[in-house]
């Protein structure tokens, strides 16, 4: 794997909405996946509700970044923190 790789990955995500969607969906799909077979169950309805119950940055970057399926276009340049704003 390469650096220029990454980074043309990155640049695919952030100018074409059609893979960025595409992406999205694929994650949130097994993400879902791994969730039910670690027997949990409940609806990305649910899960946000539940999230906002936990203050700001409580769920740290980990569990913040497994617990955000951003689908909007980020900016060209910064990174979604585990509150699932851009900076």
């Amino acid at each position: 794997m390469s650096h220029s790789s990454a980074r043309a990955f990155l640049g695919k995500i952030i100018d074409e909405e059609g893979f960025r969607k595409h992406m999205v969906t694929e994650l949130s799909k097994k993400r879902n996946e791994l969730i039910k077979e670690s027997g949990f169950d409940f609806s990305e309805e649910e899960l946000e509700i539940a999230k906002a119950d936990f203050p700001p940055g409580a769920l740290g970057h980990v569990a913040g970044w497994f617990c955000n399926v951003v689908n909007e276009q980020p900016p060209k340049g910064g990174h979604c923190c585990s509150s699932g704003l851009w900076h």
